[in-house]
């Protein structure tokens, strides 16, 4: 009877991890996503709320859209770094050296598109070896190949991409770029060691249901919105966050396409909060003044009509699209591992049209390959499933 008990809550445990992999962070204490994991949705994590012992986080699961900020002591002190991707192992800097974190649904966050990335190539005109990166910091060591062998990058979305040549940890000088570089001159081709990809919230949009002024929540000291004031863009505040406004806010303005999560009596984002969709000119005796931590969140995540949510390809460790998942963007991945996917697990996967996935059997693009343009739901009628070790993404153009 016992042994029936406990199958059955791995089960329903697995079911809940699986289904709910695109919200949550899955931290391990060991590198390649091994060893005791802990999982976790966007909030604000204090070392005891990390379900991880102090100092033991080595590897990271992030889904598309997640960004994860580690902090080096508890109470979010110390040095920090932010994740926006799977980190297969933490380097020598980090790696046990995490007492805090911070996980935010970047869909939150303005100009925010899941589909925006940076695909680099190590030759010029697109060609060669390739990776796409996300929003997110990336040192010499997260680059891996692509370290001083960048000659040429394609930008899909509303991105900045800041690039380092003379340091590999993203600090000192750098040079902005907004538009793809078909081929970059002598002083960038081949000498970019670090770089960091941001959100370009300045730049202009061309859609008519949103303007700057609507992105924004204001919340003042005084009833019908008079004292001192604070303009809040959607994301996470704690108590220290709102600085002289903690637990002095008497009314608040509420665009149609925002709501507000106000916590009350608590600076941490955490115990009774209420949901407020509307202006109020002067809160109620149970909000007023007692506001201590809050969130800005969109109202409804409304797409556009000339956006597509587009996620690259999905790899499934079964058939029918069942199991084990990851998304990649176009980019050549030298091994399952460093994609967070079992070795020679894979056997289905969907290919958005204008796709092409090549498959091989053996690590580094070594051995047999096979050429996939369209969804398959298995391989029963081939001798691939089960049976991938590297794989190359490649987005038609």
């Amino acid at each position: 009877m016992k042994k029936t008990v406990f199958t059955l809550i791995a089960i329903i445990t697995y079911c809940l991890q699986v289904s709910g992999q695109n919200n949550y962070v899955t931290l391990h204490e060991d590198c390649n996503y091994k060893g005791r994991r802990s999982i976790l949705q966007a909030g604000i994590y204090k070392n005891y709320q990390m379900k991880m012992a102090n100092d033991n986080l080595s590897s990271i699961q992030i889904p598309n859209g997640m960004k994860v900020t580690i902090y080096e002591h508890d109470d979010f002190k110390g040095k920090s770094k932010t994740f926006t991707s799977n980190v297969s192992c933490l380097d020598n800097e980090w790696n046990d050296q995490t007492s805090s974190m911070v996980i935010e649904n970047m869909a939150y966050q303005p100009g925010f598109n899941q589909s925006d990335y940076i695909t680099f190539y190590n030759d010029c005109y697109n060609k060669g070896y390739s990776k796409s990166l996300k929003p997110g910091t990336y040192s010499a060591r997260s680059l891996g190949l692509l370290k001083q062998n960048i000659s040429s990058f394609a930008i899909h979305g509303n991105l900045i991409l800041k690039v380092y040549l003379n340091n590999d940890n993203t600090s000192g000088y750098s040079y902005s770029f907004d538009k793809s570089e078909d081929c970059l001159s002598k002083n960038f081709n081949d000498k970019i060691s670090s770089l960091v990809i941001e959100y370009n919230n300045n730049q202009s949009t061309n859609d008519n249901n949103n303007s700057v002024g609507s992105a924004y929540a204001t919340i003042y000291t005084d009833c019908n919105y008079k004292g001192n004031s604070l303009r809040l863009a959607p994301g996470y505040y704690q108590g220290d966050k709102l600085g002289l406004l903690k637990y002095d806010i008497s009314a608040i303005e509420i665009p149609s396409t925002l709501k507000a999560k106000v916590y009350v009596n608590n600076e941490n984002l955490s115990g009774t909060y209420y949901t407020l969709k509307e202006n109020m000119s002067c809160l109620t005796n149970t909000l007023n003044n007692r506001i201590g931590s809050l969130i800005i969140e969109e109202s409804g995540l409304q797409s556009n009509n000339n956006t597509t949510n587009e996620s690259g390809i999905t790899i499934y460790a079964d058939g029918n699209y069942q199991g084990q998942s990851v998304s990649l963007l176009p980019g050549t991945y030298n091994t399952m591992a460093e994609i967070g996917f079992p070795d020679k697990a894979l056997s289905s996967l969907t290919v958005p049209p204008g796709y092409r996935v090549v498959l091989y059997d053996s690590e580094n693009f070594q051995g047999k390959k096979y050429t996939v343009t369209s969804s398959k739901s298995s391989f029963i009628f081939t001798k691939w499933n089960d049976n991938t070790s590297s794989i190359a993404v490649y987005k038609d153009r």
